[in-house]
This record gives structure tokens, sequence and C-alpha cells, in this order.
């Protein structure tokens, strides 16, 4: 890779995009005169609107006797002074038609006092919520008739009571003491905005460039032409990588100074007293500021990484803003939940994507300077940087997607009597089957789940199983290639044995150490397990040991892991994608770490049987023996390993190595390219044939 060549790259890059003046709009003028304005505008409107409800006159009509109407009226003018309500009275007739006077707007509320056997006549007071004056004069009238009942109650028991005054005396004094420093104050308030701002000043700069040199230039024919000049893929691909990041940091410049100019116009035009910023150090945010910046960098190359991977997919720009739209909710959507209640930087949270990033910047300015929990976002969000570079790379190295059809790979959308028989799906119609899955089973299965329980479970796992199976007989598909439908042979099925049970050992090992210091992640499990138990032990043996053997081997190892095999992918991307979507499917943290590595496993196991039978044995075994320790727990109640929660150093690592035994015999023994066996067949078929 020639540093010469990429910079020359860069500079077209950056040029290219210069040139286009819908990228200056956005990037420059949107934040430096739209953001302020609009800020400003809802800012004077809000203020204009709250003054406005207390000065405007509400027409409200009262009908009763004089005697009543009277008192009303009163009730009504002393409003004025103790709220600064203002209300229009008029006397109204009995038998007129409320609702439509309210409709009408010639009232704003109408109060009709009836007789009761009580010593005070009821009040009826008739509004009309959609229309805003009339639900603000409701909720004015609500605290005039509030004080006047209370005005009658005081009443009552000053005349039951000699000692009043001395009754209604506070019997004790409190004072406030806020020890938040007004630095701490300021940063709390900056830090609800901050992180959102950040975020969303990377997407405006990174979509919109990534769209630009990825299907922009496959529109204008131009890449074609680049991927022919004697430069590699990978010199390229960082020198658009770079453009759509240097990008992103300066919509973020940008947006920083236009807040940072906003802000001080704000608090000169509103001229704060020195006692609420008196003593305000601005040296203090020093720490936070440079912090956010390394961090905003690492984030920016993630988000560019992840537009490109998206956009490099696309054959067109409206297809290209179609997928990246729902992105961009998604990123939005982790920076808004940092200012939820309750959501507070944690070491799970410190590992989610773009969550981290938003709570940590809110940590920041509140001047909470927790270095473990920094370190470990930093960390992820390298890692995180890393793996989307990764995929980034690939995409962009396979001329399979970078050429592909895109949207017209979603085979379903062709009708049926055009398809060709023993098809196989494309990537698109991965997206879209488990999107159906997801959406199905999600409204399905979750409402059943809410209302008949455990009954939920069966029906979750039959659109799992259902779904994929009726799409691919509408495409035609390869059922015998695409689900893998060969028999195993009896080493894959004996070395298939050997890994669940391998594996079984070293997740339980796994999942104690990760429960017993992230006690957190065991709640979501508890919760699950108790609607599993409500089944009853044959219902439960059934629904969580059979069928997710079937149903998500069908999904997963079947439909996903045959399709992804037969692209021009390579063999560890396809094995380790297959896993970690399998992964990802439970939604569950806690399952997600140690399924992975079950998911390794099956993939590696239907990688080198051919079989899904291999993988649905695999799944079958591992579910059923939980289900069985399960409700049959006193049957293994001598044997430590199922017996104890908690396990020390010592047996944790006598445990390892048995399951590591176990995997390593399960490997020679079923292993078609380099286990022992495998070279034995091979010798044996050479005899045979010579």
């Amino acid at each position: 890779m020639k540093t010469l060549i990429i910079k020359t790259l860069l500079k077209k890059e950056l040029t290219d995009i210069f040139r286009d003046t819908k990228t200056i709009i956005i990037m420059i003028i949107v934040p430096t005169v739209l953001y302020p304005l609009i800020f400003m505008g809802s800012l004077l409107l809000t203020s204009s609107m709250m003054r406005e409800s207390t000065v405007k006159t509400y027409k409200v009509a009262v009908c009763a006797e004089s005697e009543d109407y009277d008192v009303v009226a009163r009730l009504l003018d002393d409003a004025l002074k103790k709220h600064e309500y203002h209300f229009e009275k008029s006397k109204l007739e009995k038998g007129e038609d409320y609702e439509k006077l309210l409709r009408e707007s010639v009232y704003d509320a109408i109060v009709e006092i009836k007789a009761s056997d009580k010593d005070y006549p009821d009040l009826y007071v008739y509004t009309l919520t959609s229309s805003n004056k009339s639900s603000t004069c409701k909720g004015m009238l609500k605290d005039v008739f509030k004080d006047y009942s209370d005005e009658i109650v005081k009443n009552r028991i000053k005349s039951e009571v000699s000692d009043y005054d001395e009754l209604i005396k506070e019997p004790f004094a409190v004072e406030m003491k806020d020890f938040s420093s007004k630095e701490e104050t300021t940063g709390m308030l900056i830090g609800y905005i901050m992180p959102f701002m950040m975020i969303i000043s990377v997407l405006m700069g990174a979509f919109t460039v990534a769209i630009d040199v990825s299907v922009g230039e496959k529109e204008r024919g131009t890449l074609e032409t680049l991927i022919t000049l004697p430069i590699s893929n990978l010199e390229m691909m960082v020198s658009k990588f770079l453009a759509v990041s240097i990008f992103a940091l300066f919509s973020v410049a940008i947006n920083l100074l236009s807040f940072a100019a906003m802000g001080i116009y704000v608090l000169n035009s509103v001229k704060l007293s020195s006692n609420i910023l008196g003593g305000f150090k601005f040296t203090q945010f020093i720490p936070s500021i440079i912090l956010m910046i390394f961090l905003i960098v690492l984030f920016a190359f993630f988000v560019s990484a992840l537009c490109l991977c998206v956009d490099f997919t696309a054959q067109s720009v409206k297809e290209a803003n179609n997928y990246t739209t729902p992105l961009m909710l998604i990123l939005m959507t982790g920076a808004g939940m940092s200012v939820l209640p309750g959501v507070k930087l944690n070491f799970l949270y410190a590992l989610v994507p773009i969550l981290n990033v938003s709570l940590l910047i809110k940590d920041l300015f509140m001047l909470k300077f927790d270095l473990y929990l920094i370190a470990v976002v930093f960390s992820a969000t390298i890692i995180h940087t890393l793996i989307a570079v990764f995929v980034m790379t690939k995409v962009f190295s396979s001329e399979n997607i970078l050429f592909g059809e895109g949207i017209k790979s979603v085979k379903i959308f062709e009708k049926r009597a055009n398809m060709k028989d023993k098809q196989i799906p494309g990537v698109g119609d991965i997206v879209f089957m488990f999107a159906l899955v997801l959406l199905i089973s999600n409204f399905a299965g979750g409402y059943i789940l809410l209302k008949f329980g455990f009954i939920g479970f069966f029906v979750s796992q039959f659109i799992i199983f259902l779904v994929p199976v009726l799409y691919s007989w509408y495409i035609k598909v390869d059922f015998v290639n695409l689900y893998s439908l060969k028999a195993p042979g009896v080493r894959e099925m004996i070395g298939t044995v050997f890994f669940v049970i391998g594996s079984y050992i070293f997740n339980t090992v796994l999942v104690s150490i990760l429960i017993k210091y992230f006690p957190v992640l065991a709640a979501d499990n508890s919760s699950m397990t108790e609607v599993v138990e409500s089944g009853g032990f044959a219902a439960s043996l059934f629904v969580v040991g059979f069928m997710p053997a079937i149903a998500e081997e069908t999904a997963f190892r079947g439909f996903l892991y045959g399709t992804l095999k037969n692209k021009k992918l390579p063999t560890a991307a396809v094995l380790i994608l297959t896993a970690i979507l399998f992964a990802a499917f439970h939604m569950n943290l806690l399952q997600f770490i140690y399924v992975t590595f079950m998911g390794l496993l099956m993939s590696y196991i239907i990688y080198n049987s051919k079989s899904i039978f291999t993988t649905v044995l695999f799944h079958l075994i591992n579910n059923s023996f939980s289900v069985i320790l399960q409700f049959k727990a006193d049957m293994f109640s001598n044997i430590k390993l199922f017996a104890d929660t908690e396990f020390g150093v010592k047996d944790s690592l006598i445990y390892v190595a048995i399951a590591l035994a176990f995997l390593i015999v399960g490997f020679i023994i079923s292993d078609n390219k380099y286990g022992p066996f495998a070279k034995l067949g091979t010798h044996v078929k050479k005899e045979v044939k010579g």
C-alpha cells in the first residue's frame, strides 16, 4: 500500500465532494445558519406561548341561580390576583346546547351549578379538550375550584378547633443545600444535549458523503474505471474511508462551533446574573472536551466504515438512501437512549455501540471521570471500528457484492411463474426473510406469550420454521443444496456428541463466571426460566428441546448458511457471520456470549459434515439436557458441575480442560480434512481405486 497513491486518491475524493453544492449546503450552511435559527425560534415561540397562556382572556359561561352565580363570579375575579388568570364571565340560561357553544368557540368553558343534598351545590365543568384554549381553561378552573374547596375545609376546621393557627404552623423547617458546583450543574445541562448533537453531526457528515463516494460513483460509471487503474482495492478503499471520516469530523467541528456561538448569544441575551455564573470555571471542562474529541474521532471512523459497508451493497443512490435511513434511525435511537431515566454508564452499556459513546460524553461533562469505564468505552469503540473496517474491506474486495444485483437479489419480488427451478436465494433474501421472521414472531409470538404464556414459545418457534420454508418454496430453491439435506456419516454424528458435551461443560463454567461478576446478566434468564417452567416437563422438552433444533437450524444453518456458502465469500466469514447472527437472534446479552461459541461450533460442524442433521442433533441434545437439568435437578445432585452455581479457580480450570478434551476428540473423530480418520478414509479409497 503506497502512501502517495492514497494521498492522490484522497485529494481526488475531497475535490469531488467539495464540487457538490448540495454537500456544502448540508455540511456548512445548515448547521451554521439553520440550526441556530431553529433553536432560537423554538425558544422564543415557547416563551411567547407560555406568556400568552397566562395573559390571554378565557370566556367562561355560568349557568346558575343568581346567588350561586355571584359566588362563581367572585371566584373567577379572585383568580386574577391569586394566579393571574384572566376570565371573561357571562351568565347562561338553562336549556342551551353546551356542546354547540363550545365547538363554535362561543365559550372556552361552561360551568353549571346543580343543587345537591349537601351544604354546597355541585359544579359541572364542560370543556372541549381537543381545543387548546378550552383545555388550558379547564386546568385553570381546576385550580380555582380547588382553592375554593380548600377554603371551605379550612373554615370548617377553624370553627371546630380553638388553636387552629397553632396547629397549621409548619412543624419543622426545611433548608435545601446543593453540593453540586456550578460546573457540575452546567455540565449536566450540556451533557444532555452534547451526546445527541455530536452523534447527529457525525451522521450528517458521513451519510451524505459515503453515498456519493460509493454508490454515487457506481451511477456515474467511474468506479469501474478506478478499479482498472494500477492501484490496489485497499488503497482505493482507504482513500474513500478517510474522505468520509474527514467530512464527518468536519461536520462535528462546524456544529460544535455553531453550538458554542449560539450558547454565547443565549447567555448574553438573557443576561444571567453573577450569582448564577459567578465563579464558573470553564477550565474544568478542558479534560472532558479533549476526551470527547478523541472519542468522536474513533466514532467517526466507526460510522464512516458502517456507512460504506451499507452503501457499497446498493446499486443506486435511491437504494442507498433506503438502506441508510433505518441505519440512521438505529444510531439516533442509541444516542437518544442516553437521556432516558435510569440509563447510566456501566460495564455492560460500555460495550454497546453508540450508546456507550453517548453515555460517556454525558458523564464527561458532568465531571464524572471513571478511568475504568473510560478505558472500556474507548477499547470497545476501537474494536467496533476495527470490525466495521474489516467488513468494509471484505465488501469492497468482493465484486459479487460491489457490482451485484442490489435489491434485485430479493427474488421474492419476482413472479413465481418466472422463477428458475433450484435457485439459491440472494443476500437481499436473507435480510427480507429474517425481517419477516422478526416482525411476525415478535408481534404474534410476543402477543401470545403475554396473553397465554408458555404457548407463545411454541408459536414463535413454529413461525421461525415456517417462514423460511414457505419463502424457499415460493422462490423455488434447491432445497437439498440450500438446507444441506445430506445424510450424515457415522463419524460426524459421533463427533457431534463429543462436541455438544464439551460445549455444554465449557458454557456451564462460562455462564457461572459471567453471572458471578455481572449479576445483571441473570435478570433476563431468570424471568425466561419462570415462563418455561410454567409449561411442565413434557411440554418444555418438546418446545424448548425439540422445536428449536428444527426451527432455528432451518433458519440459520439452513437458509442463512446455505445462502452465504453459495456466494463468493471467504469460508471463515460465512462461519463467523452465521454464528454471530444466530447468537444475536436470541436478544439476550448472556445468551449472546455463550451462544456465539456454540454457533461457531455448529457452523464448523455443518461445514465439515455438509449435513444439517448433525447440527440438529447438537441443538437437540444441548437444549433437551438443559430442560432435564431444570426439571430433574435431583438426578444430578451428586455431580458437582451441575449441582454448584459457582466454581473456584481450580475447579473451573479442571472443567475447561475436560471440555477441551471432549472438543479435541470430537474434532479428531469427525474432521474430514485434517483428522486422522479422514486420512485413513482417503488411503482406503485410493487402494480400492487401484
